[in-house]
């Protein structure tokens, strides 16, 4: 395996052939090499060219007959977006600045924490995030990586600037010069981007028990954190209060906790952006804060270039010192091997085992079920904190709503945190829709194949939850039969209208932009309004049994319809992502990247 660094001109592509001194070979440290003006004049009119296509074509498809309701939709949410900063935020009583300052750079900073514990217990080495076609045409030209990193921070700045904008009309009400806001949101997000580059590169180039120390100290770092968050929600709300005033403290919590004095010392970087972002009079100091928000950039942007070049060099002779070791394969080489031994023996057990449709859905799911080895760690923790929260209204002392808040909980992790967690059906297939569309599979067994094991997961998710409650509250078996059936459905339902609508309108997992930042919003939004109609349904539903019927009666006609319906809704949304799938144009639905 050839690292992508040895296409570039550096010191991983001038090593010599022979088994090199470590003592002797050049610092990458010390390599300062750049290339000349006219090459980033070139790059620099490659960005601004991919920028207007890429708005030229967001326009063209906004205005396309497919995407009406879609169009619409984003319309509608950005008239409202803007009418409500307009005039609702600015009727609110203004943020203290110093307090304002503190959040903005203890949530950078937090928000730092967040991917490096991410890089840290990741199990792939990251390269720079280019497409196929940077790789083709950029990754074998002959120019420095210092270059095509350079152009690969020019595409982050307009989402830098889309995010600012969004963050500018919520805090404008708070600060007293807005062009000093948007300087200091912009610069912050930048700086936040590049703070998650240099990560992933020096995650990328250290060795296993270098990443096993990161992983300890990121990992207790964290840990503690969360500890004090907790000890702080705790002593200020009330005992016996409901959970949703201590989800409110939690995020009254999350801005004490960035306003630690460990948390502000990590958020160093970020420090002049926040005082200038919270401006109250211009002064000398004012000019010397802005010179500091933006000379932080080219700093961090040299910065990522030395990573970058150290983590080639290690990679580099890593794979020298394997070679002469006569190991040539690596790692991921030899996982990839071991995974096709063994998903040829399962297909062998399932050709012996099932047949026709049953075994069309069992192959994709053990296809689905090998290739998650490598993110196990990543959804078990992703997994582990949604439990928490769904379990935590057993310690609250409120007897009589308990079982009511776990469900409510186990629901909305359902809902909003399971499908970004479980991204393993159609939405990690994007770039192998080609291969799939090409198998001789029917459409139904290819959705349903798709989507068993991300359901299955959400599945133990609720059963685990729903059976410690259960052991704790004792709510009895019409509950728990009710909650158990809809939530079992309604985890169908959410995949299934995710992938639907992922196949209606499909997207890359690493894609950013505006209609990236409008799509989250929106789905957020559907989401939520789609679980408020769905309590106002069962209330209604539970009032007519009531009236209809006597109380024996009504209470089983109570748990057989909403269960009932549930399910009709899962089957509903399982066609609906298999109408998808078969209108899915490989030639016209794949965007580019």
């Amino acid at each position: 395996m050839i690292p992508l660094g040895k296409w570039f001109r550096g010191p991983a592509a001038s090593a010599p052939q022979n088994t090199p001194n470590q003592n002797d070979a050049p610092s990458p440290w010390r390599d300062s090499r750049w290339d000349s003006h006219s090459v980033h004049r070139h790059l620099a009119w490659l960005t601004f060219n991919r920028i207007k296509f890429r708005i030229t074509r967001f326009l063209q498809r906004i205005r396309s007959p497919r995407r009406l309701a879609a169009t619409s939709l984003v319309i509608l949410f950005f008239s409202f977006y803007v009418t409500n900063g307009i005039f609702i935020l600015s009727a609110r009583a203004a943020t203290d600045p110093g307090h304002l300052r503190l959040w903005l750079s203890g949530g950078m900073a937090l928000y730092m924490l967040y991917h490096l514990v991410k890089c840290a217990w990741s199990h792939t080495r990251e390269d720079l995030e280019l497409s196929d076609a940077e790789k083709l045409w950029l990754g074998t030209s002959p120019i420095f990586r210092s270059s095509l990193i350079l152009y690969h921070v020019g595409n982050l700045l307009l989402p830098a600037a889309l995010k600012t904008l969004m963050l500018s009309i919520l805090l404008t009400r708070d600060v007293h010069f807005p062009v000093l806001l948007i300087i200091g949101t912009f610069t912050s997000l930048l700086l936040l981007e590049m703070t998650r580059l240099i990560s992933w590169r020096l995650v990328s180039g250290m060795s296993n028990q270098q990443r096993n120390w990161l992983r300890l100290a990121t990992t207790l770092t964290a840990i503690l954190l969360t500890v004090q968050l907790l000890v702080w929600v705790h002593y200020t709300t009330p005992p016996g209060s409901p959970p949703w005033l201590y989800l409110i403290n939690s995020f009254r919590g999350l801005g004490e906790v960035a306003s630690t004095p460990a948390v502000q010392l990590l958020s160093t970087p970020w420090i002049a952006a926040a005082h200038l972002a919270v401006t109250e009079s211009i002064q000398p100091l004012t000019y010397l804060q802005m010179l500091a928000a933006l000379g932080v950039f080219p700093l961090s942007l040299i910065l990522l270039v030395k990573v970058d070049r150290w983590s080639n060099h290690q990679e580099h002779m890593r794979e020298v010192s394997r070679l002469s070791l006569g190991q040539y394969q690596t790692r991921e080489e030899h996982l990839q091997t071991y995974k096709g031994k063994e998903q040829n023996r399962l297909h062998n057990l399932i050709e012996y085992c099932a047949s026709g449709m049953t075994r069309e859905v069992l192959t994709l799911a053990c296809r689905q079920a090998i290739g998650i080895r490598d993110h196990r760690f990543n959804i078990t923790i992703s997994m582990l904190l949604p439990a928490v929260l769904c379990l935590a209204p057993l310690f609250m002392g409120r007897m009589e709503e308990q079982w009511f808040y776990v469900v409510a909980g186990t629901a909305l992790c359902t809902v909003l945190l399971a499908p970004p967690a479980l991204r393993i059906d159609f939405r990690r297939d994007l770039k192998r829709m080609l291969l799939l569309r090409s198998l001789p599979v029917k459409p139904l067994s290819m959705v349903l194949g798709q989507l068993a094991l991300p359901i299955m997961i959400t599945w133990a998710f609720q059963s685990i939850i729903l059976g410690i409650a259960a052991l704790v509250l004792h709510p009895g078996w019409e509950q728990l039969i009710l909650w158990a059936g809809m939530l079992f459905a309604l985890a169908i339902v959410t995949f299934a209208t995710e992938n639907a609508l992922f196949l209606a309108y499909p997207h890359h997992q690493r894609h950013e932009g505006v209609a990236m930042m409008l799509r989250t919003k929106l789905t957020f939004l559907g989401k939520g309004t789609a679980l408020v109609i769905a309590v106002c349904l069962l209330v209604l539903w539970a009032t007519l049994c009531r009236g209809l019927l006597p109380d024996p009666y009504s209470s089983v006609l109570y748990v057989l319809g909403s269960i009932a319906a549930t399910w009709g809704a899962a089957a509903l949304g399982l066609a609906a992502a298999t109408l998808c799938w078969r209108r899915f144009d490989i030639t016209i639905d794949i965007p580019p990247e």
